[in-house]
C-alpha cells in the first residue's frame, strides 16, 4: 500500500512538473498579449531567450514566434497600442546598434512595433524619446515582419 501511495504521489508530481515547464511559453505569449493589446496566442513560439534572474531580477526576454500565415497583421495594424514602422530613432539605435549582439532581431523593412516604457521616470508609457537618455532600461518592445509573418518579443530590465 505505502509502496502504491509513493508511486502515485510520485507520477503526480512528475506530471504537474512537466506540465508547468511545458506551458511557460503559452503564458508569456498571453502576458505579452494583455499588455499589448492583440491577442498574440495564435503563434508558435520558435525560440526563447530568458536573462533575468540576476541582481534584481535584471536581464533581457526575447521571444521570436512564427505565425502560420498574416492574419495578427491586420489586427495589430489595426490597434492604436502599435506603429507602423519604420522605428523611432532611438529605438532604432538601442536596437540596431546599442543591443544588437544581445537582442539578433534582424533589420525588418515592413511591418510595425510595440513599445512601452516601464522605467520608473517614464512620463508616457508609449514615449521613447527620453530612451537613451537613461542609466537603465525598463521597457517592452515587439516587432512584427510582416514579410515573414515572425514576431519579435522583447522585456528588457536593467
Amino acid at each position: 500500500m505505502k509502496k502504491t501511495c509513493f508511486l502515485l504521489a510520485l507520477a503526480v508530481f512528475v506530471i504537474f512538473s512537466v506540465s508547468l515547464t511545458g506551458c511557460g511559453k503559452g503564458r508569456d505569449l498571453f502576458s505579452f498579449s494583455r499588455q499589448c493589446g492583440v491577442g498574440l496566442t495564435g503563434g508558435r513560439v520558435v525560440s526563447e531567450t530568458d536573462t533575468h534572474g540576476g541582481f534584481h531580477g535584471d536581464g533581457h526576454k526575447l521571444l521570436i514566434v512564427q505565425y502560420p500565415d498574416s492574419s495578427i497583421a491586420g489586427k495589430l495594424k489595426a490597434s492604436d497600442q502599435w506603429h507602423a514602422l519604420p522605428l523611432s530613432a532611438p529605438l532604432q539605435t538601442f536596437v540596431y546598434q546599442s543591443c544588437d549582439a544581445v537582442l539578433s532581431i534582424p533589420a525588418i523593412g515592413q511591418g510595425c512595433y510595440y513599445f512601452r516604457d516601464r522605467h520608473a521616470e517614464s512620463r508616457d508609457p508609449s514615449d521613447d524619446t527620453d530612451l537613451l537618455n537613461r542609466h537603465s532600461f525598463n521597457f517592452t518592445f515587439a516587432i512584427y515582419d510582416t514579410e515573414t509573418d515572425r514576431l519579435y518579443l522583447c522585456e528588457f530590465d536593467t
